[in-house]
C-alpha cells in the first residue's frame, strides 16, 4: 500500500513522492491503483446504504458522506467507462464521484487521526475487493433520482433512465429480473414518494416493449438494414461525437468515412445506395456522446489525464496520440534544436516546453494564442512546426487565420489538439469574433457547409508564424491577453538535410512528449499560467504598441500630455497617426483608450476658466 501526504485534502506533493506507512503524515491519502474504484457519496441516504448493506466493502466515512472501495468490473461492453469522475450519474439513479488510477488518492488520516472505517481488513489486501455492484456502474445520463416526489415526473424520469440503462448495458447484462429489481430499488429507495405497483408495472413494461433484441438473436442481413446496423454498431463500437461517428481500429478510435466503409466491407458486402442508409442510421445507433472532457490515449493502455499518465481503460476519446510514454527518454537532435532556436535564452525554452503542454491540456488550461514572429528566413520556425506536427500526427489542423469566420473551416478543429498555420498574412482583420471565442476555449456555434448546425468547445492550441503580425479591430483586450509573441531570431548556418526526419522519430516523440508533461505541471504549479519570460514579455509589449495607434502615440507622447488640454492632446494623436500612417481612432474611443491606460481627463482651472486635461492617475498598463 502506498501513502501520500495530504496538505487541505490535495496532494502535497508529486504522486511519485510516497510512503508505505502513513504514521509520519498528519494528513494522508491511499494511492489508488487502475484495479480500484472508489465511489464517493457526498450526501447520506438510505439510497446509498442499502447499497452498502448488500454490497458491504471497505467503508471511509467523510464528513458529508462515506467512500465505498470496490475493485473494478471485468464486465465487457461498458460503453461509459469508470475513470475520474466528479458529480457522475451512476445506474442506481443517485450523484457520486469516482475516484480510480494511479494519479488519484482516497483520503484516510485528517489531523492526525484515521477516519472512521468499516471492514477496514481489506486495507491490507486490496486484492480481495468486492466488485463494483452494477447499480454502481456509471451512468450516460446526467439527471439525480434522488428525493423526486409525486408531480415532479417521476414517471417519464425512471422512464428514460432505465431505458437508457437497459440501451447502454445491453440485454445480457440488464435481463428482465434485474430491471425489475433496478426499477424497484429506484421507486422505493431513492425517489422520496414512490409509485404505486400498478404504475410502475406499466412503466416497465413500456421500456420492455422498446427492449432491443439480444445480440445473439441479430445479425447481419443485407435485406434489414436496421439490424444491421445495429449489429455493426456493436461490433464496430461506434460512438457519434460533434456530428462525427468514430469507430475503433486496433486501440484508438478514428472517424475516417472511407475507412469506416472499408472496415464495414470487411464484415457484409453491400451496394452503394445501402452504404448511404447505414451511415444514416449510424447517427442514431451508435453511442451518442454529449461530454466535452476527455482524456488523451497513448498506445500500450496509458492515458494522459490532466497531464498525469495513467494506465487504465478510459473507453472513448478522440484523441489518440501515437507517441510511446518514457519517463526516462531523451533525444539529443529536439535538446539541440530547441537550445538552436531559443538561442540558448532559458526563459525561452521553458516557456515553449510550456506550449507542448499546452497542446496535451484538454481542460483548465491557459487559452493561450502563440505567434512565432521573425522578418526574416533560416530561423528554424517551419522546422519547429513540422516537428510540432509530426508529434501530434493526425490531431492538428491547419486554418489560417484570416479564415476563422469560416465555419466550415473552423470546424475542423473539432477533435483536435493543435491547429497551426505558417507564414500567416499581416492582414487587419476586422471581424474575429471566432478567433476570439475559440482561444478563450468558449462554446462556439457553426454552420459548416451541407451539414446541421452544431455547437463545439475546440479544445485546439492555436499556432501561428509570421513575419509580421496581424492587426485586429478588437481593441478590448480579450485578444490581447490571449497572445504570446515568441521571437524567432536564430540564424541557420549549417543545413542539416535530415534534421526534420530526426525531429520526428520515435524517440523525439517521446521527449517532446515527456517535456510537455513537465510543462503540464509548472502551468499547474503557476496557476494555470505561462511561465514569465521577460524575451516574450518584451515582444509583446511591442505588438501591443504597434497594433495600437493610441498606446503608439502615448509611448512616443507620455511625458509631454500631462496636463494639456484633452482637445489639444486628441489634435496631436491625430497628427501622429497621419505622419505614421495610422487610422486615428475617434475622440470618444480615443478617450477610452486613454482611461484604459490610466489617465483621466479632469476638469481644472486655468486663469479662472474651466478646462479639462488629462491626468496619469496609474502607471498600469493593460494589454
Amino acid at each position: 500500500m502506498r501513502y501520500i501526504e495530504l496538505e487541505e485534502k490535495k496532494p502535497k506533493h508529486s504522486f511519485d513522492i510516497f510512503s508505505t506507512d502513513h504514521k509520519n503524515y498528519k494528513d494522508a491519502g491511499v494511492i489508488l491503483t487502475k484495479d480500484i474504484v472508489v465511489v464517493d457519496f457526498d450526501t447520506r441516504s438510505e439510497a446509498a446504504e442499502y447499497i452498502y448493506s448488500v454490497y458491504p466493502s471497505l467503508r471511509v466515512e467523510t464528513s458529508r458522506g462515506f467512500h465505498l472501495w470496490y475493485k473494478r468490473p471485468k464486465a465487457e461492453g461498458m460503453t461509459t467507462p469508470i475513470k475520474n469522475y466528479t458529480d457522475k450519474t451512476t445506474v442506481a439513479g443517485l450523484k457520486v464521484d469516482y475516484k480510480t488510477g494511479t494519479r488519484s488518492q482516497a483520503t484516510i488520516k485528517q489531523n492526525g487521526k484515521l477516519r472512521p472505517m468499516e471492514n477496514a481488513h481489506y486495507l491490507e489486501d486490496v486484492s480481495t475487493l468486492p466488485e463494483l455492484p452494477l447499480l454502481l456502474y456509471p451512468s450516460k445520463l446526467k439527471h439525480n433520482l434522488l428525493g423526486i416526489k409525486e408531480g415532479q415526473g417521476r414517471n417519464s424520469a425512471i422512464y428514460s433512465h432505465l431505458l437508457t440503462t437497459l440501451e447502454q448495458y445491453g440485454t445480457d447484462m440488464i435481463d428482465n429480473e434485474t430491471l425489475q429489481v433496478l426499477a424497484t430499488f429506484i421507486n422505493t429507495k431513492v425517489f422520496a414518494e414512490a409509485m404505486d405497483d400498478d404504475e410502475l408495472n406499466n412503466t416497465i413494461k413500456s421500456v420492455l416493449d422498446k427492449k432491443p433484441a439480444p445480440s445473439s438473436q441479430q445479425w447481419l442481413n443485407p435485406k434489414d438494414m436496421v439490424m444491421t446496423s445495429e449489429v455493426l454498431a456493436k461490433r464496430l463500437d461506434l460512438h457519434y461525437y460533434n456530428n462525427q461517428i468514430y469507430f475503433k481500429q486496433l486501440d484508438r478510435y478514428i472517424t475516417d468515412s472511407n475507412k469506416l466503409l472499408r472496415e464495414i466491407d470487411k464484415h457484409i458486402k453491400l451496394k452503394p445506395a445501402q452504404h448511404k442508409q447505414l451511415i444514416e442510421l449510424f447517427k442514431i445507433k451508435s453511442n451518442v456522446v454529449e461530454d466535452n472532457d476527455f482524456v488523451i490515449q497513448l498506445p500500450n493502455g496509458v492515458i494522459i489525464d490532466d497531464g498525469e499518465p495513467i494506465i487504465i481503460d478510459a473507453g472513448f476519446t478522440p484523441y489518440f496520440l501515437d507517441v510511446q510514454y518514457d519517463e526516462d527518454a531523451y533525444d539529443e537532435h529536439v535538446d539541440q534544436f530547441l537550445d538552436f532556436f531559443t538561442c540558448n535564452r532559458k526563459d525561452l525554452r521553458i516557456v515553449i516546453e510550456e506550449m507542448f503542454g499546452h497542446i496535451l491540456m484538454t481542460k483548465g488550461f491557459p487559452h493561450k494564442v502563440f505567434f512565432y514572429k521573425s522578418e526574416k528566413g533560416n530561423n528554424g520556425k517551419s522546422t519547429l512546426l513540422k516537428m510540432l506536427t509530426a508529434f501530434t500526427n493526425g490531431l492538428e489542423t491547419n486554418v489560417p487565420l484570416d479564415k476563422f469566420d469560416d465555419d466550415t473551416a473552423v470546424y475542423g478543429m473539432s477533435g483536435k489538439l493543435m491547429n497551426i498555420a505558417d507564414d500567416i498574412d499581416a492582414s487587419y482583420l476586422d471581424k474575429s469574433a471566432n478567433f476570439k471565442t475559440l482561444a478563450s476555449g468558449d462554446p462556439v456555434m457553426l454552420r459548416p457547409i451541407y451539414s446541421v448546425p452544431i455547437t463545439i468547445r475546440s479544445k485546439a492550441t492555436l499556432i501561428f508564424t509570421c513575419n509580421k503580425m496581424p492587426q485586429f479591430k478588437d481593441k478590448s483586450g480579450g485578444i490581447g491577453r490571449r497572445l504570446v509573441v515568441i521571437p524567432c531570431d536564430a540564424e541557420v548556418k549549417v543545413i542539416d538535410e535530415n534534421l526534420d526526419e530526426k525531429l520526428s522519430s520515435d524517440t523525439a516523440k517521446s521527449y517532446i512528449l515527456k517535456l510537455a508533461l513537465e510543462g503540464i505541471k509548472r502551468i499547474r504549479k503557476n496557476g494555470n499560467k505561462l511561465s514569465n519570460s521577460d524575451t516574450i514579455e518584451q515582444q509583446t509589449i511591442e505588438y501591443f504598441i504597434q497594433s495600437d495607434s493610441a498606446l503608439s502615440f502615448l509611448y512616443q507622447y507620455s511625458d509631454e500630455i500631462d496636463g494639456k488640454r484633452t482637445r489639444d492632446v486628441y489634435a496631436m494623436y491625430v497628427a501622429y497617426c497621419e505622419d505614421e500612417g495610422h487610422k486615428p481612432a475617434g475622440n470618444t474611443e480615443f478617450g477610452r483608450r486613454m482611461k484604459k491606460e490610466g489617465w483621466e481627463s479632469k476638469v481644472v482651472k486655468v486663469m479662472g476658466n474651466s478646462v479639462r486635461v488629462y491626468k496619469k492617475v496609474t502607471d498600469e498598463v493593460t494589454g
